[in-house]
């Protein structure tokens, strides 16, 4: 069932406060979901390192919860020397991001695939598919095999901490770049099989291999066994792929004046030392570069269901995925890290090294998509603030769910917990399904009644600058929104569906202090139900729940 945020239940046409101001779930209670959107809230209005930008977030519990959310600023207003303006575009769940590195589970799932089909042998020297790799650079091993690109194992150089690329990236950033050209930059640091160190440069290789011994460009291999098989419709690999109309890119947001000496000797407009909104700064060579290595453009919920398909074994054969596992290795890297083909093994979401997938991180977005094993449950966060700390977000977000697994040691994840008409029962997790559709959620009613006992404090005790209304309401064609500001401020307010949709904004300005301001809403083109309206100045975001009856 459709549970939709009916936490708070403030609706007598006073004022409503709240962090959020898009999200959706179902299988979890209102009161996780307040704590959820709470967490992500949290980190963009953090008063030592507020987010430029925005977050999407999304939680799969495979077959039995999802719950997704998203906060902040798509794309943030700047002036004519980038400097950022107050306000911005919403973000919202339908919000796409690049996920970068991320990538790099499709396509190790892929080259494993065509391997066991007979395209080419892990065990192949990439020379063998690749025969001018020497010719544009002789100082690294040609011989290298497509096993150890997989593992990254092949002593290259991350082509990401180049100097010289990124110099020539900043000098023309709409300069297409292939593979061999990249490479071209690319040292090799160690005897290839002499030590697993993450380099996106291999991952790249990957895909240039695809392509030479197959002959098929490698985003159809992506869309016909990936993205279309699974209904992933908002995924695109980025430089290959228009983004059509499976929604709108979230701008990027980073500190990039390190090179401005050199958009000085170009022309190319410069960027004050400081995170900014850096979308006139063309991605075409970044993009590029990325390719198989960290292209693929999604939003926050087809990356849940990526990695709930992936790891629960619906993506590809589970001799492919029991490889990928297998391959994880035991010893952790420089960064902690214990790496293997296209995934990683982290403990930086619990604390424990118990949660399987990968992080995305390059000029502009961040993101992470890891799998939790006992729980069947995938973790998303995507963010265009390149300055986030995106795990710690996970962790905050990880640390927001109930405990809902009650199976015995040695089968954890058989049975769940749950909190059915006020009653505490542990269901078989196939069953978990029905009894959500009957009103249940995951968890114990007491994690719930202790949650709602806690976020009702915090709510009695929270100062809002913004004063926001909605009269009447219900209402059926017409509503009219009033808000007052105790300071003054740039102000964003807009509509919302109850899946974070925006259907209009209706104001999108400064705004004195303590000036009513009154505008009138019609909603005689949509359908009865629930919609949110959703109030954002800089420092604050509020929301109110309004109700169209017919």
């Amino acid at each position: 069932m459709k549970n939709f945020l009916n936490y708070f239940k403030l609706f007598l046409g006073i004022s409503f406060i709240c962090l959020s101001y898009s999200s959706f779930a179902q299988g979890f209670s209102s009161e996780t979901q307040a704590k959820l959107q709470k967490v992500i809230d949290s980190f963009e209005n953090h008063s030592s390192n507020p987010f430029v930008g925005g977050i999407s977030a999304a939680i799969k519990v495979d077959s039995i919860a999802f719950w997704q959310g998203a906060t902040g600023y798509a794309s943030r207003n700047i002036d004519a020397q980038n400097n950022l303006l107050p306000g911005g575009t919403p973000f919202t769940t339908d919000t796409l991001s690049r996920i970068y590195s991320v990538t790099k589970t499709f396509t190790a799932a892929l080259v494993l695939e065509l391997a066991n089909e007979g395209a080419f042998k892990l065990s192949d020297p990439i020379i063998k598919y690749l025969p001018l790799l020497s010719a544009y650079n002789p100082n690294i091993n040609s011989n290298v095999t497509i096993h150890q690109l997989l593992a990254h194992e092949s002593g290259y150089s991350d082509y990401t901490d180049e100097q010289q690329l990124q110099i020539a990236v900043a000098f023309d950033p709409t300069h297409i770049w292939t593979p061999y050209e990249m490479v071209s930059f690319v040292h090799q640091i160690a005897q290839p099989g002499a030590e697993r160190k993450y380099s996106s440069t291999n991952y790249v290789l990957l895909g240039a291999i695809i392509e030479a011994a197959t002959g098929k460009p490698v985003e159809q291999y992506y869309r016909e066994r990936f993205f279309d098989k699974l209904n992933l419709h908002s995924m695109f690999l980025g430089g290959r792929e228009s983004i059509g109309n499976r929604g709108s890119l979230a701008s990027p947001h980073d500190n990039i004046s390190a090179f401005n000496p050199i958009f000085q000797l170009t022309g190319q407009p410069t960027f004050p030392d400081a995170y900014t909104n850096i979308s006139r700064f063309p991605m075409d060579a970044i993009v590029s570069l990325a390719f198989t290595g960290g292209g693929i453009v999604s939003n926050a919920a087809d990356v849940a269901e990526w990695g709930n398909s992936l790891f629960g074994g619906r993506a590809t054969s589970r001799a492919v995925l029991d490889t990928m596992l297998n391959s994880i290795s035991p010893i952790p890297d420089e960064d902690g890290d214990r790496l293997g083909y296209g995934l990683i093994l982290s403990n930086k979401i619990s604390g424990k090294y118990d949660f399987i997938g990968h992080d995305g991180n390059a000029p502009g977005y961040r993101a992470i998509m890891f799998y939790q094993p006992d729980r069947k449950m995938t973790l998303v966060v995507l963010t265009n603030f390149h300055g986030a700390d995106i795990y710690a977000i996970g962790k905050a977000l990880y640390d927001a769910l109930p405990s809902f697994l009650c199976g015995n040691d040695n089968r954890k994840e058989a049975k769940i917990q749950m909190c059915f008409n006020g009653k505490n029962i542990c269901v078989d997790r196939n069953a978990a399904p029905g009894f959500i559709q009957k009103g249940a959620y995951i968890g114990s009613c007491e994690q719930f009644e202790k949650a709602a006992d806690n976020t009702k404090s915090e709510a009695s005790n929270m100062q809002s600058s913004i004063l926001l209304n909605a009269f009447p309401n219900p209402f059926t064609n017409n509503v009219t929104l009033s808000f007052k500001l105790l300071q003054q401020t740039h102000v964003n307010l807009g509509i919302y569906d109850m899946n974070g949709k925006l259907l209009a904004t209706l104001y999108n300005a400064a705004s004195q202090k303590n000036i009513l301001n009154t505008v009138n809403f019609n909603a005689s083109k949509l359908s009865a139900g629930v919609y949110i309206c959703r109030l954002q100045t800089d420092q604050e975001v509020v929301q109110q729940k309004i109700v169209l009856k017919r």
